[in-house]
């Protein structure tokens, strides 16, 4: 009784940590996005124009996320296995589901006045795509930012941002409709600044992960279970001894967690809360067992080394991005949750408020 009371103690605040975005994911990811997107985008080129205006892809991917299994992984071996895995088996059923999505969410007349808060949408790669939009690079990624904030700063770039060159969320729609294949146009005419040249081979590679880092950026739908299972999860491993505490990831745990639990996705304000209270009345039972059994399959099994998924070196980048950001801007308080908001407003700035920075940075 008393672990009962106490999950469900967790679930109700953790709720409310997460609308401050204390406990996002990062190194666990749904392999099943990144597919339901392709084909949603694929199927949207096919529409004709007056059915474009009547439907929003975030909502028809959330939908069909929502009725097909979760495959989260946390290794690149996993995400490997995880999505040929779902292109063997689920490839029909994506096509099926995404039709239906298209069907299903041109009658929902809330979706433009009840959008999911900001806050909900955040991540590493989400912070990425506004500093993309704010300098309107379809190709950017977190090692070039410090030299584009040095060169906006040298050429009074706050001057276009103060006279609206920004853009606005509400372009969103005219985002929607490019495809992967135009992306990676794109990205395959870019010189490669690395001292040690790639091959063919290398490139390709990067450019594919760079994707699954970016995946579903432009999109505006979250799966309410991630950060509110990453926050129990860490709570109960923070009760267990130290000793075992090194031995468990909370990101396995999390994944293990998610796999075993319905998606729940929203792309709406009463979305969020409706699923909400829906987890904090019906699932407090069946989530407290699957945390429970997660934690013993974790424990138990024999310490193992392997790669990270594979789109993860790009934050080990935004580390070191910070640090120079922080040091361009003499801003301490950059963090990957404000970045995009903090340039902005130094860009914003008028130079004379930064009278030593010309004289300190162009020696």
């Amino acid at each position: 009784m008393y672990n009962f009371i106490r999950l469900k103690y967790d679930v109700i605040s953790t709720s409310k940590n997460t609308q401050d975005g204390i406990f996002p994911m990062s190194s666990c990811r749904n392999a099943l996005e990144e597919l339901v997107i392709e084909e949603a985008e694929a199927q949207y080129k096919r529409l004709g124009a007056d059915v474009k205006k009547r439907v929003d892809l975030s909502e028809v991917i959330a939908y069909t996320l929502n009725r097909l299994p979760p495959m989260y992984a946390t290794t690149q071996r996993g995400w490997v296995q995880q999505r040929k895995r779902a292109e063997q088996e689920l490839g029909a059923a994506i096509a099926k589901t995404v039709r239906n999505g298209f069907l299903s969410t041109q009658s929902d007349v809330l979706r433009q006045n009840d959008p999911i808060p900001a806050h909900e949408l955040i991540s590493q790669a989400r912070s990425l795509f506004k500093l993309r939009k704010l300098f309107g690079k379809d190709y950017l990624k977190w090692k070039d930012v410090p030299e584009i904030v040095r060169d906006a700063l040298n050429s009074g770039f706050y001057q276009s941002l103060a006279n609206g060159t920004y853009v606005s969320l509400d372009r969103r729609n005219s985002l929607l409709a490019r495809s992967y294949a135009v992306r990676r146009k794109t990205m395959t005419t870019l010189p490669n600044s690395s001292k040690t040249p790639k091959t063919e081979k290398d490139i390709s590679t990067d450019i594919k992960d760079f994707e699954s880092y970016m995946s579903g950026t432009i999109y505006r739908y979250s799966n309410i279970l991630e950060s509110l299972v990453a926050a129990i999860v860490e709570r109960r491993v923070q009760r267990l001894d130290e000793v075992v505490q090194k031995k468990i990831s909370i990101d396995d745990v999390a994944s293990y967690v998610l796999n075993r639990l319905p998606p729940m996705y929203a792309t709406s304000r009463r979305g969020l809360q409706n699923l909400r209270q829906k987890v904090k009345s019906e699932m407090t039972n069946q989530i407290i067992s699957i945390v429970k059994e997660a934690l013993n399959t974790v424990i138990q099994a024999p310490e193992r080394s392997l790669s990270p998924l594979p789109f993860e070196k790009f934050n080990l980048e935004l580390e070191a991005t910070l640090v120079q950001l922080r040091e361009l801007l003499e801003r301490d308080d950059i963090t990957w949750r404000n970045v995009a908001e903090v340039v902005e407003e130094c860009l914003r700035s008028p130079k004379a408020e930064y009278p030593n920075w010309r004289a300190k940075h162009d020696v």
